[in-house]
């Protein structure tokens, strides 16, 4: 019995994958003189719109405070001393770096670079100045917004001369993680005066990490410091897939290594699975919905290689950088965006027509009817409740298993699906976010010990108060589009 329903199942995935490329040549009935794009390549057009990402800088912008008692870091600390010339011989080189000398409460360029600028950073009398203006430092990186090195104690000092203990750094922080990328801190000890001090190289990062990677190369093998990674999403993944055109849908032993379930093409043609940037993968499905849950059922049943779990797995996430947040829990949102994908799809045409005379997007005048400015008339979305979720036992055993090295991801069914989406039809094409249900900001010991010392709190309070102003939960951290096209 068992064999003849997986005969049935073979043969009808063998079938669904078919008449799925036939099925891919056209977006919701369009017919434009357009730029015209495979359906994957139509997708990764309708989720760039949303994704935008700060661009990469090829040089550097670089603050050193020059106050005084500085210099005692790096004549104290050899490690230190050998951090500061890896990063000016190495990192600030070209005609394009910038360079600022922060002290007398100003913000003032130093015309040098590499050697002449290590020496002047080494040498003494550049220290015989007061007042390192922090809080204007870091309103002018995240003002410009380019990637940028601060070196610093960290210490800021009101109009009368008393260290400042409010978290003024809170609102650069925030802003530069909302903005822009992430905060990386090397820390190094010292002592002045006999009193314990921190002495930070401070890396403003876009989401690349050109500019930390840089760093971490040219400094490799300096010990004698620590590193703190302020970031909302300090996490990586990792597929496990059968090959590049294959992706983490079910495949059956039995069946020569075909999905069997939901029917995915996986023939490497230019309208079947696709991984289209990183975290964002498509998936053309050839069974219906309702067909693709009498599969799966029929797949657990003693005797199928493998046994399926899910639709989708073999997605594994490293969570063990917890610096700044502990990720306790994952969810899965489903949203259905036919009719916005399909506005968006018909914009997109009408912008790169070749012939707007003869293209319907256009009136006799030749301007764009103004139904096709996505901008002011986007389509609509819904989310479809019940349908996934995630796997939270496979969840649950992989992230305690690996130590949140590598813990894996899998999406299946929710028991409530019958097969319809309610409010939409069967083949929409549909959005399915894996997303943080829960994280818990890492308020540990650890931030006392790198960010506070006696008689300075105001680094401490401000990382403090980032972490639990930007904890992550909702955010999304992976992205399938899937399309049935039966």
């Amino acid at each position: 019995m068992i064999q003849s329903k997986k005969q049935n199942i073979v043969a009808q995935t063998l079938l669904c994958a078919a008449l799925v490329l036939t099925s891919l040549s056209s977006c919701c009935g369009s017919k434009s003189t357009g730029e015209e794009l495979s359906y994957p390549e139509q997708v990764k057009a309708y989720y760039d719109k949303d994704s935008v990402l700060p661009g990469a800088t090829a040089s550097t912008v670089a603050y050193f405070d020059l106050s005084d008692g500085i210099v005692v870091a790096y004549k104290s600390n050899a490690s230190c001393a050998d951090f500061l010339n890896r990063i000016t011989q190495r990192i600030i080189t070209g005609e394009e770096s910038q360079v600022y000398a922060l002290a007398n409460d100003e913000i003032t360029p130093l015309e040098m670079k590499q050697t002449a600028l290590y020496n002047k950073i080494m040498d003494a009398s550049s220290y015989r100045q007061h007042m390192a203006p922090i809080e204007k430092t870091l309103e002018k990186i995240v003002t410009d917004g380019r990637t940028a090195v601060l070196v610093t104690d960290f210490e800021e000092y009101t109009p009368d001369k008393r260290v400042q203990h409010a978290a003024f750094a809170t609102r650069y922080f925030t802003k530069w993680l909302r903005e822009q990328g992430d905060i990386t801190f090397f820390v190094f000890n010292y002592v002045e005066r006999r009193l314990p001090k921190h002495l930070y190289f401070i890396v403003f990062d876009n989401k690349e990490h050109q500019l930390l990677s840089q760093i971490q190369a040219a400094t490799d093998g300096v010990y004698g410091f620590e590193t703190f990674h302020l970031s909302r999403d300090a996490y990586s993944y990792t597929t496990e897939y059968p090959s590049a055109t294959k992706g983490g849908n079910y495949h059956s032993a039995d069946a020569g290594g075909l999905d069997i379930v939901t029917a995915v093409l996986e023939d490497g043609d230019a309208e079947s699975y696709t991984n289209l940037d990183g975290a964002v993968e498509f998936y053309p499905i050839g069974e219906t919905w309702a067909n693709a849950i009498k599969n799966a059922a029929a797949c657990r049943q003693p005797g199928v290689k493998p046994l399926y779990t899910d639709i989708l797995r073999n997605l594994f996430f490293d969570f063990s950088d917890t610096d700044s947040y502990m990720i306790d829990q994952l969810a899965v949102r489903v949203t259905d965006v036919e009719d916005d994908f399909c506005q968006f799809e018909e914009c997109r045409l009408a912008d790169t027509a070749t012939d707007p005379e003869n293209d319907a997007h256009y009136d006799a005048n030749g301007n764009k009817l103004p139904e096709y400015d996505y901008a002011k008339n986007p389509g609509k979305t819904f989310e479809v409740k019940d349908m996934l979720v995630l796997d939270q036992e496979l969840f649950q055993t992989s992230l305690q298993e690996s130590a949140r090295k590598k813990v894996e991801v899998g999406i299946d069914f929710s028991p409530n699906f019958g097969g319809a989406i309610i409010g939409g039809d069967d083949a929409d094409l549909l959005r399915v976010d894996v997303v943080i249900a829960k994280a818990r900001p890492n308020l540990s010991a650890r931030i006392d010990d790198l960010f506070l010392w006696n008689g300075n709190n105001n680094l401490r309070d401000a990382i403090r108060n980032t972490l639990q102003e930007l904890n992550p939960e909702g955010d999304i951290i992976y992205t399938y589009y899937l399309k049935p096209m039966n």
